[in-house]
């Protein structure tokens, strides 16, 4: 049978190395699935086989971190001690097990140009888990610069002596050392490393020669660059700039992956409403190189590839080369597998959450949010247990927990019936259809939903499920994943007529007020605030804490999240702001420095949190049968921690 993605799927010959296929597993590194050792663990090991395993062409490895900060939980290795080195090649050759190369980050220690930069005084955009950034330096001189070139080199043969095919360096937005000698934006040298174009590829080019000299051709070079700055910073790197690198690159630099033109857009997020940002710089960079008679420089696009339809258009068209994933890799783990397949529409979806990064402030998990497996992927085999025998199970509850819960139990061979009190399946997912900014949400409902209805899961839609009648049924086993309902505070007319619960946002908007209060800060009320500001309304958001959305990732979210809502027209809100009451006029209440203040306005959205349905879930726990009490309804989380819940019981059920 001809193969679906032929094109993504077809092998490639690049410098006499044999790549089966263009898909290639960017550097990913599960941050919190080992301690302070200084080589890949068991558990790491297991994370990049699995990306061999799943279909990648290429895996990067993590290697070295030379960069310092004051973040205690940065996982840092090092090749360059003998006694680390066997689990170095042990990771290799598992790749190579699984029929992939294997690349090294290389990142040779800094210490070499410690305080010294591109140039005097211009902040890394580098950011740790904790908030800190690398500090300001000064011009490296030239003899720092040949010093590095041959650290870079030496790793570089090191890693390739331990097995690995190629190397990857990161050299976009301005994030590590060679990088930043490429924008003019932090490159304001006079000498023969600033200036032109070629006087600042000079510096990352010669690391880039003296890798190919010492490893010798078919030791692949791939490095990162950002496909166009100007978008976001005014005299930054545009696409013009990156075409006459290219022309730079041929005999030094086998693949060029397109990044974005800053280190947090680069890993898009939901707030990003474009697909695939950095493809329009991709296809263009490539043009040009095509154009100039090139054709040993390749394009890796990386950011958003997820869809392999669309992937396979990319390649077909010669937009890029390859496409280059980690989050895909993430969400799902048969993500190249299934391309293999032909199951394009069987994809789990990535929440572009960007909780594989940080879970969340003080955090330290590693976790995905559609993929309960991820930081779990070394000791999976242990956290299962098969089954005794065939059981009737009732899932009450068709949320994402539930529909994960009942589509696993169905796998494992059980009769699975899963009752739904509304009509259709996806839980609060559908109260966020309309919600632009939720469209990753929604498309992993309708994810879900689908996988229901390809599975043996009997489902019964407007049907509210009682003790009384699963224990007509007599069901061996119950899982309960009834959800949470909105939390009321204790605030004079919160029950008012004009109060609309969060969740109700969408389909009340319509019957709102031009002026709308948000009371709630957290992540919920500031996305339905934006919701309401693009929709034409004035509004105004009242949230008792210090800050907006406390529970926001840190890392590559953040500042995306707080761009988005200090730029959002219609929108204002007011920080250590307690709510003392809600009229039909409007919302009263004390301000930072303690003084009463009046918003007016017709509605108000309350954003107060959710409360778990204890006493509902509580009430199947009828001594008839075993009953399992997962998600929002035994504590409120999010699509993650319900998921790793339903995750848990399926398995072992």
């Amino acid at each position: 049978m001809p193969l679906k993605y032929a094109n993504l799927l077809e092998p490639i010959e690049i410098n006499g190395v044999l790549l089966r296929n263009r898909l290639i597993c960017t550097a990913s590194n599960p941050h919190f699935i080992q301690a302070t050792e200084k080589w890949p663990t068991e558990a790491l090991i297991s994370h990049y086989a699995n990306k061999a395993k799943n279909g990648a062409a290429i895996v990067t490895v993590k290697g070295n971190n030379p960069v310092k900060t004051s973040d205690p939980h940065s996982l840092s290795l090092d090749i360059t001690v003998g006694q680390h080195q066997h689990m170095f090649a042990q990771c290799a050759d598992m790749v190579h097990y699984y029929g992939a190369k294997a690349f090294y980050l290389v990142l040779p220690d800094m210490n070499i140009v410690k305080g010294y930069d591109a140039s005097d005084g211009v902040l890394s955009e580098f950011v740790a888990g904790d908030g800190s950034k690398a500090e300001l330096g000064k011009a490296a001189p030239k003899e720092l610069l040949y010093k590095m070139v041959e650290k870079y080199a030496e790793e570089a043969k090191l890693a390739k002596s331990l097995g690995f095919d190629g190397c990857f360096m990161h050299m976009a937005y301005r994030l590590m050392f060679p990088g930043r000698f490429l924008s003019p934006l932090s490159n304001k040298r006079t000498d023969e490393f600033g200036g032109s174009v070629e006087n600042r590829a000079r510096f990352p080019l010669m690391i880039c020669e003296a890798i190919k000299k010492a490893c010798g051709r078919d030791f692949l070079v791939e490095i990162s660059i950002s496909g166009r700055e100007d978008d976001l910073f005014e005299g930054g790197l545009t696409v013009e700039d990156q075409i006459e690198f290219a022309k730079l690159c041929p005999g030094k630099v086998d693949i060029l992956q397109i990044r974005g033109g800053s280190i947090d857009p680069s890993q898009p997020t939901y707030l990003d409403l474009r697909e695939i940002p950095n493809l329009e710089a991709a296809a263009a960079i490539r043009k040009g190189i095509r154009e100039a008679g090139i054709d040993n420089v390749f394009v890796d696009i990386v950011g958003g590839c997820q869809d392999l339809d669309r992937c396979e258009e990319i390649v077909r068209s010669g937009q890029a080369d390859f496409i280059g994933a980690a989050r895909s890799y993430i969400a799902d783990p048969d993500w190249g597998n299934k391309a293999y397949e032909g199951r394009g529409e069987d994809v789990v979806p990535c929440l572009r959450c960007n909780k594989c990064h940080v879970a969340g402030p003080g955090n330290w998990n590693t976790v995905c949010s559609v993929n309960p497996e991820w930081g779990l992927e070394h000791k999976i085999e242990r956290l299962r247990q098969d089954p005794v025998r065939q059981k009737r199970i009732a899932v009450v509850g068709g949320g994402p927990t539930g529909m994960e819960a009942a589509l696993l139990a169905a796998k494992r061979g059980h009769d699975v019936t899963l009752y739904e009190k509304t009509d259709r399946l996806g839980g609060l997912i559908n109260t966020t259809r309309g919600v632009d900014i939720k469209w990753t949400l929604v498309r992993f409902g309708d994810y879900m939903a689908r996988q229901i209805e390809k599975s043996d899961v009997t489902v019964y839609l407007n049907t509210e499920a009682t003790p009384e009648l699963l224990k007509r049924e007599n069901y061996d086993e119950v899982i309960v994943a009834i959800g949470a309902e909105p939390a009321y505070p204790p605030i004079p007319g919160v029950h008012g007529a004009n109060v609309t619960p969060a969740i109700e946002t969408v389909s009340k908007e319509p019957e709102m007020s031009h002026e709308v209060v948000v009371v709630g800060g957290g992540e919920i009320g500031v996305e339905m605030g934006l919701h309401l500001a693009k929709h034409g309304h004035e509004v105004t958001l009242l949230e008792m804490g210090p800050i907006l959305s406390p529970e926001s990732v840190p890392v590559h979210f953040r500042s995306i999240f707080e761009k988005a809502f200090n730029n959002q027209s219609g929108f204002t809100y007011h920080l250590n702001a307690r709510v003392t009451a809600i009229t039909g006029e409007g919302v009263s209440y004390i301000d930072a420095e303690g003084k009463e203040q009046f918003i007016a306005a017709g509605s108000v959205v309350l954003a107060a949190g959710m409360k778990a349905k204890h006493t509902e879930a509580a009430a199947f726990c009828d001594g008839n049968v075993r009953v399992h009490i997962i998600g929002d309804c035994n504590k409120v989380g999010c699509v993650q921690t319900g998921l790793r819940a339903a995750y848990a019981v399926g398995n072992n059920i």
